[in-house]
């Protein structure tokens, strides 16, 4: 037997009241939620391997969601003098698979210098800002240069 020692608050502080001894342990560890059937076991065990086989491919035969993205490109044009009507026209001529074209609109840098903001809504796998920003450079005449002045995904 173990003896367990008990105290009693008393108000100034904590008095030994005595000993009392604690029950013995069982002899035997007895637990209660364990299962006897084996055979139970090795069922459940099937069933949720079948469950988990069904989920995954009904998991596997949902489409994926497309990843987009919406950026707006800053094209600066080199002088005052660009026909900016004519760099829009050939900026809107790219076409590539997953590009969509947004709105447009000039806005004044400096000294007259206006550039063009333009809108596009690319899918992240088909098309690549990169290669975008390059096929706007590659008109050398109009286009100075090309920044992303916003990229967010939706």
């Amino acid at each position: 037997m173990t003896v367990i020692e008990q105290y009693v608050w008393v108000g100034w502080g904590w008095i030994k009241s005595g000993a009392v001894e604690a029950p013995a342990a069982a002899e035997e560890d007895f637990d209660l939620f364990a299962s006897d059937d084996e055979e139970e076991d090795a069922e459940k065990a099937a069933l949720v391997a079948q469950r988990l086989k069904e989920y995954n491919e009904k998991k596997a035969a949902k489409p994926k969601p497309v990843a987009k993205s919406m950026v707006i490109l800053d094209v600066k044009p080199w002088d005052d003098e660009t026909d900016m009507k004519a760099l829009e026209a050939n900026v809107r001529g790219i076409e590539m698979p997953g590009l969509v074209w947004g709105t447009s609109k000039l806005q004044a840098i400096g000294y007259g210098i206006k550039k063009l903001q333009i809108t596009a809504v690319v899918e992240d796998d088909k098309v690549g800002v990169d290669d975008l920003s390059e096929q706007i450079e590659a008109f050398e005449d109009l286009v100075q240069s090309v920044d992303v002045a916003s990229f967010n995904k939706l």
